[in-house]
């Protein structure tokens, strides 16, 4: 009786032991545990739902948007309260990969799919994918909000796809996406929400205002190349060259994302989880 248990358990444990998941069920993992996990579905309509608020009142209010002191000659000025989506789409960006981490859900991912770069792979993708749709949904509403309203003066019958409008919701819309690989890459690092966002706020958030006051004045053009900075250059959509302009400010963005990312990777693959 023993003999045979162990004989027709051992090919039990062989399958287990060799069992992988696929790309595909890799990313239909990921799409289950955004849209199940509480935290991460209220936070992500959160995001978005203070974005279409704040940019509907804008609109509709027409004060800042619709003014003759030189506002009015924006007429994507209502994506300048995108970045505040992006801030909450940074805390997403940590919930999705602390949480699992806080609660040892990440150990069943990184078994299956044990060289781990995959796992990091497919909560980006699946992130990217929902918040540029969401991203680019929010944007197409807002227009047409804005065209209702007409309280812009510049935007008055003003295609989507005329360059003037196109380029400055293209890249008010790309800053979602963005910040929620960021918030992943700092979430991944940490791997701690807490500290995580704490970060975020102290250093990325806040910083630009404060550390000019403690660095040398040789040094204070270095807070010109932090990410909130560079996201400002490239939603101005070459309105302004100061400090430099939309290509050097998407060079400033990836950069700073390859390498948290990087880091993030260098250390999933080596750390003990």
């Amino acid at each position: 009786m023993t003999a045979t248990s162990t004989i027709e358990s051992a090919p039990m444990r062989e399958d287990l032991g060799t069992a992988r998941i696929t790309t595909i069920g890799l990313l239909r993992s990921e799409w289950t545990k955004l849209w199940s996990v509480r935290s991460l579905r209220i936070t992500l309509v959160a995001a978005f739902a203070l974005i279409i608020g704040l940019s509907s009142y804008m609109i509709i209010d027409g004060q800042a948007l619709g003014s003759d002191d030189g506002a009015g000659d924006v007429p994507f000025g209502w994506t300048a309260v995108y970045p505040v989506g992006m801030l909450v789409l940074v805390i997403l960006g940590v919930l999705t990969i602390t949480s699992e981490y806080s609660t040892g859900s990440i150990l069943p991912s990184i078994v299956s799919a044990p060289r781990r770069t995959g796992v990091l792979l497919a909560k980006a993708t699946v992130l990217t994918a929902v918040t540029t749709a969401l991203g680019a949904l929010t944007s197409v509403l807002m227009y047409t909000v804005l065209q209702i309203a007409g309280t812009v003066p510049s935007a008055r019958g003003l295609s989507l796809f005329d360059p003037d409008m196109f380029w400055g919701v293209l890249a008010g819309t790309l800053v979602l996406p963005y910040g929620v690989l960021f918030g992943l890459a700092l979430g991944g690092l940490l791997r701690n929400a807490a500290a995580a966002i704490a970060l975020y706020f102290g250093v990325f958030q806040l910083g630009p205002q404060i550390f000019p006051a403690f660095l040398p004045e040789g040094l204070v053009g270095i807070v010109d190349y932090m990410p909130l900075a560079a996201v400002n250059v490239m939603r101005a959509a070459g309105l302004t060259t100061e400090p430099y302009g939309v290509g050097m400010a998407v060079v400033v963005l990836l950069t700073w994302l390859a390498v948290l990312g990087g880091t993030t990777w260098w250390l999933l693959k080596r750390r003990d989880v």
